[in-house]
Parts: structure tokens; C-alpha cells; sequence
């Protein structure tokens, strides 16, 4: 097994656990759980993304990773309810199937990725074709995977914040909401 793929299985099982273990299903949505994705980002982020070459195609392919990461953060912010539990006097977020299939479709999307790469002669020739004719080099594909994750996960926590904060508005607002 190569470096990449390892990497890629390693990450691809953290994400996983970390979503099953603190997304799906009924979480209080603490202040804690809110502001870590965002310093988790900014240091992975910064390990990965340090050194890039600032060239036009490998900020192209950052951008449309940011594209990505947007379009699928939103498809996770509205896989992910927040709610008012009155008895409890507390936000809760729940999140279940929808959630889930959006982030097995980009984690096992990217294990298809790196494991066709590696050992499909014909895809990775034109892959490394494409490559080659666009002028991006690794830094750019890595900068593609890292920009699209990273957004997609701040997109989906700030979403989850205004809506904290709404629905803690709300509950402020209305007496039977808050008792």
C-alpha cells in the first residue's frame, strides 16, 4: 500500500469516527464542539497548505475546491436540524442519513480516487495528462482535497452557529420556549 493511500485510509477513518461519534444523531451543540472544527481547519489548513506554490493553476484548483466544499457544506448544514430542547434549556443539533451519505460519498470518493490513481495505468495517465496540460503539480491537487474538506466542515459549523444563536434568540423571545 502506498504512502498516499495510507494517508488517505488514516485520514478518511478519523473523519468518520469523528462525524459518527460527534454529529450523527442528538448532540447538545456545545461552544466547544462549535469552535474546534475552526482551529482543527486552521492547523491542518497550515500543515498542509504551507509550502504551496502560489501559481495560477494550483489557486484554480484550491478555488474549486473551496466551490466544492461550499456546495457540500451546504448540503450538510441542511442534513443537520437545530433545535430547542426546552426541557433541557439547551441547542441540540441532530443529524442522520443525509448527513452520513454526503460524507461517505466524499471520503470513499476520495479512497476511489487515490486507489484508481494507483492502480489504474490508463487513469493515471490521463490523469497525470491533465495534469501536465492544466500546469497544476501535487501541491495543486492536495491544495484541491484540503480547501474542499476544510470548507466544507467550516461551512457546515458556522451554519450550525447562526442557527444556535437563531434558535437561542427564539427561545429567549417566546416564555414557553424557554421556561
Amino acid at each position: 500500500m502506498s504512502e498516499a493511500m495510507r494517508n488517505a485510509l488514516i485520514l478518511s477513518g478519523v473523519l468518520l469516527a469523528l462525524v459518527l461519534f460527534t454529529h450523527i444523531g442528538r448532540h447538545k451543540a456545545h461552544l466547544v464542539i462549535l469552535i474546534l472544527p475552526f482551529f482543527t481547519c486552521a492547523l491542518v489548513g497550515w500543515a498542509v497548505l504551507y509550502d504551496l506554490k502560489l501559481t495560477t493553476p494550483n489557486s484554480l484548483a484550491g478555488l474549486v475546491g473551496i466551490a466544492a466544499g461550499v456546495l457540500i457544506g451546504w448540503g450538510l448544514l441542511k442534513g443537520t436540524k437545530v433545535e430547542w430542547d426546552q426541557d433541557k434549556s439547551a441547542v441540540y443539533t441532530r443529524a442522520g442519513w443525509v448527513y452520513l451519505g454526503l460524507w461517505l460519498f466524499v471520503l470513499v470518493g476520495r479512497l476511489i480516487f487515490v486507489y484508481t490513481l494507483e492502480h489504474s495505468h490508463s487513469f493515471a495517465a490521463d490523469f497525470g495528462k491533465f495534469l501536465m496540460d492544466t500546469g497544476i503539480d501535487a501541491g495543486g491537487v492536495s491544495a484541491f482535497f484540503v480547501t474542499m474538506a476544510l470548507t466544507m466542515v467550516i461551512f457546515r459549523t458556522a451554519g450550525v452557529w447562526v442557527y444556535r444563536a437563531k434558535v437561542l434568540r427564539q427561545a429567549q423571545r417566546t416564555p414557553s420556549y424557554a421556561s
